[in-house]
């Protein structure tokens, strides 16, 4: 008896710790451009913010024998004879935002580097706001910084999901250099705490007051 009842005891301890652990874990909500729009955030406000990747990111290059190095941290994978390195981005992974222009959002996922995500309504749509190569192709586009110019916003109103920006169909600039999307990576989007949102709009609206000298 004693037993069972030291079973059920521990059953219902793990089921409250993974109700707390569920329950005070981030509301993750889409970072869209109407909702940077309808909080006015700045710059500044969205440098503050917490973000995170909806969808695993994974991004890939084809490595020239005796090329540029492979940053630490990063897979070298042997597929069908070549030397591929690979980037993989886990869902829900935390970044900062580094750079911000009207449409797009720069978020850095590891230190000293950042990807670029773009509002439009569509992930498909990101694409446009990403200029072409200037060169022609290249068979290790990857070891090349120069033939992968970060991309530029085009003119007309952003709208939607900030999504991962790729130029010249799965061609996604990293690290100065042209990675392939893999999978579903271009559905990738931006998502944001909504409490910390809520904080920061609140920490920027609140105004502090003005004392007299002396007291």
């Amino acid at each position: 008896m004693l037993n069972r009842l030291s079973s059920v005891l521990v059953l219902l301890v793990s089921v409250v710790l993974t109700a707390c652990l569920t329950g005070c874990g981030p509301r993750l909500v889409p970072f869209t451009h109407e909702l940077r729009m309808q909080h006015g955030l700045t710059a500044k406000d969205l440098k503050n913010l917490q973000f995170y990747v909806s969808h695993e990111i994974t991004l890939r290059r084809e490595v020239e024998s005796g090329g540029s190095q492979v940053t630490p941290g990063h897979k070298l994978l042997l597929v069908s004879g070549k030397t591929i390195e690979e980037v993989v981005i886990k869902k829900h992974t935390p970044g900062v935002a580094t750079q911000i222009t009207n449409s797009t959002v720069s978020v850095s996922f590891e230190p000293g580097f950042s990807m670029l995500f773009a509002a439009s309504p569509e992930p498909g749509m990101a694409e446009s706001i990403a200029q072409a190569f200037a060169t022609a192709p290249d068979p290790f586009p990857g070891n090349h910084p120069e033939s992968a110019p970060l991309p530029e916003p085009i003119g007309g109103a952003a709208s939607g999901s900030y999504w991962l920006a790729s130029s010249q169909g799965r061609n996604v600039p990293y690290q100065g250099r042209a990675f392939e999307a893999i999978g579903e990576s271009l559905r990738a989007h931006l998502l944001v705490d909504a409490e910390s949102l809520e904080e920061e709009v609140e920490s920027r609206t609140v105004l502090p007051g003005v004392r007299l000298q002396g007291q």
